[in-house]
């Protein structure tokens, strides 16, 4: 049981690292509402197969950051978008990268922590993209999340994983201990090529490697997390959003993820941070 106090302090050291650079910040806001105008949702086609569903009306994502999923939500989607962050930069950030995309009546971005955030309603689909990790309680902030989706609505979350992100941590961890970390900065930026603007690539690195606070996490927790809140596995990026009804299968497929990380980040070169996605119904 984590004691009482700690849950406070973390939860402020990770505002606080959040406040000096957001995760996934571009130079300018122009830019970042280009990246958005490309639809980044696209790269999680189960989300992009349920935003694309009618029945969606109003989302809530948890965690927003910079905005870049929620305005890509609003605008390529058409949807109405409830975006919660503790961080007053990345929350100003989003907020004009709606008004540049001409989503701003359909966004509406919130200040608080997830914790304390009440919005005395659920909603169709709750979003939550690389963030319960960075709580002090991954496993309470999930459980929130859940109680937040309506009745036949939908949970997307995404979280580091425990098999797939030791090789990467070790890899980058190993350098930036021996060698400091402008060493540990060159050789991720070798790692991920496609980044090239400066802060945005800055952005990246401070958040994969110099975080404060993350946990890592599997599927198989994650099925036991479900099955507690009555959500029901529909897809995860662990077998490339295939058939999720084998959880043994799944289980034992994901345990080789840690081979794989240690071959794409050592001796491929290849940015792989350890990361997979769950999408849940509530039927």
């Amino acid at each position: 049981m984590m004691e009482p106090g700690t849950k406070d302090a973390v939860t402020a050291q990770v505002r606080d690292f959040y406040e000096q650079l957001p995760f996934n910040f571009y130079g300018s806001a122009e830019d970042a509402a280009r990246h958005v105008r490309d639809n980044p949702i696209r790269a999680y086609p189960d989300l992009d197969a349920v935003l694309s569903n009618d029945g969606i009306a109003e989302v809530l994502e948890l965690g927003c950051g910079a905005g870049w999923a929620t305005n890509a939500m609003a605008l390529a989607y058409g949807k109405r978008v409830t975006a919660v962050d503790m961080t007053e930069k990345a929350l100003a950030r989003a907020a004009e990268v709606s008004r540049l995309n001409g989503t701003a009546d359909w966004t509406g971005f919130v200040r608080s922590d997830l914790f304390d955030f009440d919005p005395g309603r659920c909603f169709d689909l709750v979003v939550s993209i690389g963030v319960l990790h960075h709580t002090p309680d991954c496993a309470g902030a999930f459980a929130r999340a859940c109680r937040l989706v309506a009745p036949n609505g939908f949970l997307f979350v995404g979280l580091y994983h425990i098999y797939g992100r030791r090789a990467f941590l070790s890899h980058v961890r190993t350098i930036l201990a021996a060698e400091g970390e402008d060493a540990a900065f060159a050789r991720f930026a070798t790692l991920s090529p496609d980044r090239t603007d400066a802060t945005h690539l800055r952005s990246w690195f401070r958040d994969q490697v110099l975080h404060p606070q993350e946990t890592q996490h599997s599927l198989e927790e994650v099925l036991g997390w479900l099955d507690n809140a009555g959500l029901t596995l529909v897809a995860t990026s662990i077998n490339g959003y295939g058939d999720t009804q084998d959880r043994v299968g799944l289980v034992a497929l994901e345990k080789t993820f840690e081979a794989l990380s240690d071959r794409r980040n050592r001796v491929e070169g290849r940015f792989f941070p350890g990361f997979f996605t769950v999408l849940a119904h509530r039927v």
